[in-house]
């Protein structure tokens, strides 16, 4: 769709990510261009302080009832199979970390997998670190 413009005119464009301002020239045609939708999906990362993964992990291993898993993804964005048992987080998890409440878990070696319970994706992996 063509716009005729009879005078300097100034043009604001804006766009989802970012605005343009163009200046046009008497006579000059400007053509409407819609933007494209984001390809690419946020990642589902769980941002955790060092402390909240070691409350994490450590009221998670202490459960011996928790079975761990040999053959399962770990890595963030990384879709976890349904063969996989994901584990509903303890209550005393989801009093000290509030943002993790929707969140569900598996572990596998030494690492707590969180995983999103909405789309069965990883979060976030918490690693044993040196000083645990």
């Amino acid at each position: 769709m063509a716009f005729p413009l009879r005078s300097p005119t100034f043009l604001i464009v804006a766009g989802a990510a970012a605005g343009l301002i163009a200046l046009c020239a008497p006579g000059e045609s400007v053509r409407a261009q819609a933007n494209a939708p984001s390809a690419v999906a946020p990642a589902p990362r769980l941002t955790l302080t060092a402390e909240q993964e070691y409350i994490i992990r450590g009221i998670i291993l202490k459960d011996s009832n928790v079975q761990k898993e040999n053959t399962a993804p770990e890595t963030v964005g990384d879709v976890v199979p349904d063969d996989v048992k994901l584990y509903p987080l303890p209550q005393d998890v989801i009093q000290k970390v509030p943002q993790a409440r929707s969140h569900v878990f598996f572990v596998k070696d030494d690492e707590v997998i969180l995983v999103s319970s909405s789309d069965r994706r990883v979060a976030d992996v918490i690693k044993k670190k040196s000083t645990d």
